[in-house]
């Protein structure tokens, strides 16, 4: 099976509409109309909404097998600088991570199974908010979708640039990293700037803190790569009569595997409260931004593997996991499944850059891809 020019034509259309109207992490209020009316219009999937996101389902058995795709809706904050004829009407949106494309080929896969049906296995399509922010994928879990619908495998993709247009990358294992946003949280005590000896400042303390984060990760207890990156310090005001009294260390901690994370994420905040406890100083911990690793299933990949062989598509093994997070590990630590990447092109921008776009070309090899698995016997 291959998508036709229609279909593509189609879902071109589709994407630049969804680029169009791009929308943060929980307000995909419009995305979610144009994606429903399109099914509503172009097929027959039954359309079930819920509090922030929707499912397509083509039930034709229920002792089939339960299979399940999965695309994000979100767009992140940014303005749109390109000069697209579709850029985004959104001041405080823009579709700079593809999530427009990825519905797209969700579509597609719609589109192709209505016209040429899998006839032994029931479709779920799952259009996902927030996954910019790693609350999409647990909100979906802990709603139970997963055993409502008895979703037996569920597979996702997303474009990568650098590589070769239309080259399907797998990694076996983890795909991309856990990662967790840590907020530390300073108190010491006011006092005038002209007695500092009064109060307690905490940019002592801080740099004790920043000194042990960047050296946090050289540690041979580590069984895979870790990061600890700080992304923001900020001590005191811009008072000058004033002497610091609070602060506040943002970082954020990246890990191959999730007990990798959780160990140096331990090991800094045993640190941080030895180190407010000999300056004499108080500290609150917060959270932000948490995502699991994703880590394929080994069946799942090699059902993949599968389809690229039969159907000649190209396809390349990568040797590291990708350092960025994405909150599809949440479906994997329920049930079996995979994501792969999709490349854009080896000259595409990066994703989250001004001049990213998703590149139209690739719909078409998604599309065929997610139906290929389908239909695997």
């Amino acid at each position: 099976m291959t998508m036709n020019e229609y279909n593509q034509h189609l879902c071109i259309n589709l994407r630049h509409k969804l680029h169009e109207n791009a929308e943060i992490s929980g307000h995909e209020n419009k995305t979610m109309e144009i994606l429903i009316d399109f099914l509503r219009n172009n097929t027959t999937f039954n359309i079930i909404t819920k509090n922030g996101y929707f499912i397509a389902e083509k039930i034709l058995n229920k002792d089939f097998t339960n299979i399940a795709f999965r695309a994000d809706m979100d767009a992140i904050s940014m303005t749109e600088t390109t000069d697209l004829k579709y850029k985004s009407n959104n001041a405080c949106a823009a579709h700079k991570c593809g999530h427009d494309g990825h519905c797209s080929i969700l579509i597609g896969l719609a589109l192709e199974i209505e016209e040429n049906s899998i006839n032994d296995k029931n479709i779920f399509l799952i259009f996902q908010p927030s996954e910019e922010t790693g609350l999409g994928a647990k909100k979906i879990v802990q709603d139970g979708l997963l055993q409502e619908k008895n979703i037996d495998e569920i597979y996702s993709l997303h474009n990568i640039p650098g590589y070769e247009p239309g080259t399907l990358l797998y990694k076996k294992n983890v795909f991309a990293c856990a990662s967790k946003g840590i907020i530390i949280n300073l108190k010491g005590k006011p006092s005038h700037a002209a007695y500092p000896e009064f109060g307690i400042n905490p940019s002592d303390a801080a740099a004790d803190i920043i000194k042990f984060l960047n050296n946090s990760t050289k540690s041979s207890i580590y069984s895979g790569m870790v990061l600890c990156t700080i992304v923001n310090i900020n001590i005191g005001e811009r008072a000058f009569g004033t002497a610091a009294a609070s602060g506040e260390i943002l970082l954020t901690l990246r890990g191959e595997n999730e007990a990798d994370l959780i160990k140096l994420e331990n090991n800094i905040l045993k640190f941080v409260e030895q180190c407010c406890k000999q300056h004499k100083i108080d500290f609150k911990i917060s959270y932000s931004d948490e995502f699991p690793e994703t880590r394929n299933d080994d069946t799942c990949i090699n059902k993949i593997l599968e389809v690229c062989k039969n159907n000649n598509y190209t396809y390349e093994e990568l040797q590291y996991p990708f350092r960025w997070s994405e909150d599809f590990g949440c479906y994997l630590k329920n049930i079996k499944g995979a994501m792969f990447g999709l490349a854009d092109g080896k000259l595409q921008p990066q994703l989250h850059t001004a001049n990213y776009d998703f590149p139209d070309a690739i719909i078409k090899t998604g599309v065929d891809i997610f139906y290929n698995i389908a239909n695997h016997k």
